[in-house]
């Protein structure tokens, strides 16, 4: 009977975090099952857990990142006019 290694995500070798955070989950998986011996499924999902925490971020996008002016505020009008013809089209 093969013994079960037991690894927690504080544990993780060097290389399997810095494949992580450059979002290289597959390699980081590869890179855990040759240094532990742990198998496919029990090395994805602490891969998966680790990249919570040291996967690359992605910034969340926020009303005030949208661009501004007049370009956006003819788009603006444009959309809100088709979709009162729209609605005056459907209704009658």
């Amino acid at each position: 009977m093969k013994s079960e290694v037991v690894i927690t995500e504080q544990q993780l070798p060097g290389s399997v975090i810095a494949a992580i955070q450059q979002g290289q989950k597959i390699e980081a998986i590869k890179l855990l099952r040759e240094a532990t011996g742990l198998g496919l499924a029990n090395a994805k999902v602490l891969v998966d857990r680790a990249y919570r925490t040291h996967g690359p971020q992605k910034p969340i996008p926020s009303f005030a990142d949208q661009p501004s002016g007049i370009g956006s505020l003819a788009k603006s009008l444009g959309l809100a006019l088709i979709m009162v013809a729209a609605w005056y089209f459907y209704q009658g």
